[in-house]
């Protein structure tokens, strides 16, 4: 197998203490599973209930995260060609704010999110 095809790309979400508290997501590669975590090389986005805008979402630096299991609510697995590190924050044709690499968009929030 190739190297980018062993690549694992996900977009994993934290689970919130409570309704008000933001969102907390976290976009990058599958650098180690184990029974009681997920170690990955990512970048963090951290945004309230109401996204009107790119300016609404906070941008972390890149770095290594170990998140343990009983902390995640949701993850997504995303194209292992996706690029992360060079991705920027864009309003797609829908209106949602989404990360594009320029192949593909991965869009940060849904109406589904907002219900919360």
């Amino acid at each position: 197998m190739t190297e980018q095809k062993d690549r694992r790309i996900w977009k994993i979400r934290t689970i919130k203490n409570y309704p008000e508290a933001h969102n907390h997501l976290f976009i990058g590669q599958i650098l180690e599973l184990t029974q009681s975590y997920v170690r990955l090389d990512c970048r963090t986005y951290h945004f309230g209930k109401t996204i009107n805008n790119k300016k609404d979402i906070r941008s972390g630096v890149k770095g290594v995260r170990i998140l343990p299991w009983n902390r995640i609510e949701l993850i997504n697995e995303l194209p292992s060609s996706f690029d992360y590190s060079k991705a920027s924050l864009i309003s797609n044709e829908d209106g949602k704010i989404a990360l594009s690499d320029g192949k593909v968009d991965c869009v940060l929030s849904s109406s589904y999110d907002n219900r919360y």
